[in-house]
């Protein structure tokens, strides 16, 4: 009969002895009740409550903005999770662009502007200047477009750019400082993608 006993079972007397508490202790564990058991009426709308509570109107307000930011959320993931996008997202981080400088450009030309009170022939330098610069984004953002259009057209099936906001959307990521960019970059400049 010993061969078929588990081996945990097989245990000498002394130590399954130990493993029992003493008297003094089982009492000391033991718990009074301090009310009496509720009516199952009472139980059930204790649950209830749990399940939909009762909210004060602000409460109800903090969890509708805090419903309605999560699903902000999850459809703004969905979106920029998308292969077109995220090849966008590399294509433009992966080169340098004009675009980049923009607003660094674009307070200097409009504080060269504001001393025109003093030089007024700077006024012409910063007009021409604030134009040759937006003529070159310009020139740069058709070039990465052409760019990412034929790479998309050659990795991703069925790719459609019409209709789908992609130069827009490269456009704010190419006048945005990479470090300031969202999502963030994750290709280097000059990396493969």
């Amino acid at each position: 009969m010993a061969l078929l006993r588990s081996r945990k079972t097989t245990a000498p007397a002394d130590e399954a002895a130990a493993a029992q508490p003493e008297p003094s202790e089982r009492a000391r564990d033991t718990r009074r009740k301090n009310a009496p058991t509720p009516s199952r009426k009472q139980a059930e709308t204790a649950r209830m409550e749990r399940l939909h509570p009762t909210l004060t109107k602000k409460e109800q307000r903090a969890r509708d903005r805090e419903a309605t930011y999560r699903r902000r959320e999850e459809a703004y993931r969905a979106v920029n999770a998308r292969p077109e996008r995220v090849l966008l997202r590399n294509n433009v981080d992966a080169h340098w662009s004009i675009c980049e400088f923009a607003w660094p450009v674009v307070l200097i030309l409009i504080a060269t502007m504001l001393a025109m009170q003093w030089l007024p022939w700077l006024q012409l330098v910063s007009s021409a200047g604030i134009w040759v610069y937006f003529l070159a984004c310009a020139v740069d953002v058709l070039i990465r477009w052409r760019s990412y259009r034929k790479e998309a057209l050659a990795r991703i099936p069925r790719f459609n750019p019409k209709g789908q906001y992609l130069l827009k959307e490269m456009m704010s990521r190419m006048i945005t400082m990479r470090r300031f960019r969202n999502p963030g970059c994750v290709v280097a400049r000059g990396e493969d993608y």
